[in-house]
Order: C-alpha cells, then sequence, then structure tokens
C-alpha cells in the first residue's frame, strides 16, 4: 500500500488512521483542528497529516470521550490535559465535579437512556394501536 505508511518512522497517513480507528477522514481532520495539541500530528510532503500510533489512540480516546461520555469540546480538552473534572450541567461557569459525582451522572444518564428507550416502546405501540383503529373505523365506515 504505497503512500500509506511511513515504515521508518511508524507514521501512518489520515486514510490508514481512518482504518485503524474506523472514524471518517473528515472526523479525523476535524479531531486534528479541535484537539491539535493533544494529538501532535506531524506533516509530511505537501502538509498531508501523518499520525504516529499514539495520535491513533489518541483520536480513540477523543471519540471515547465525546460520543461515550458526552463531554463537550471543551470538556475534552480539559480531560486530556488532565485538568479538574467537568462541570455539572446549569453549574456555574468555572465550577468543577467533584470526582464522586461523575459515576453518579453517568448512572444518571444511563438512567434517562432508558426512560428514553421505554418511551420510544410505548410510542411505536400507540402508533400501532391508532393503525388499527384507523383501519377498523374505515372497515366500518365503508360498509
Amino acid at each position: 500500500m504505497a503512500g500509506s505508511a511511513q515504515p521508518e518512522t511508524g507514521l501512518v497517513t489520515i486514510k490508514e488512521a481512518a482504518r485503524r480507528t474506523g472514524l471518517p477522514a473528515s472526523t479525523i481532520r476535524f479531531y486534528d483542528q479541535q484537539f491539535e495539541e493533544f494529538l501532535a500530528v506531524k506533516r509530511g510532503a505537501g502538509r498531508r497529516r501523518l499520525f504516529t500510533p499514539e495520535a491513533v489512540q489518541r483520536l480513540l480516546d477523543i471519540q471515547r470521550l465525546l460520543k461515550d461520555e458526552g463531554l463537550s469540546l471543551r470538556q475534552t480538552r480539559q480531560a486530556l490535559t488532565g485538568q479538574a473534572t467537568a462541570p455539572l450541567p446549569g453549574a456555574a461557569p468555572g465550577a468543577q465535579t467533584a470526582p464522586g459525582q461523575v459515576e453518579a451522572l453517568r448512572a444518571e444518564v444511563e438512567a434517562l437512556r432508558r426512560e428514553v428507550r421505554s418511551l420510544e416502546k410505548r410510542q411505536r405501540d400507540l402508533k400501532e394501536i391508532q393503525e388499527r383503529t384507523l383501519a377498523l373505523v374505515g372497515s366500518l365506515t365503508r360498509t
């Protein structure tokens, strides 16, 4: 695969980083822009991005914090630089979450996700009842 890796340095192109992480190249470019100091991406000929194995792993760390943990870009930057944990929703700017609160927030998020799934199921059930009722009314009015 010519051009996808630099074997002498262990650096890989954005295409190879995308293959290894499963992230779209556009997402990797966005993460590079937003977390430039954390990723420390090298530049090759034509300013092509070249990723170290550590930078590839960091892309996955960023994805996990943003998508799985639900952190904002700012909160993710703080987490990556080892600063205090993220502030509570609705807290004053600059306020920080105590370490024990993070687990409580994760549990609350999971409970809310379960509730959303339950409500979505109920909505599907009600839609099915509505369709059956409309079909019944339609058959009664045709007779």
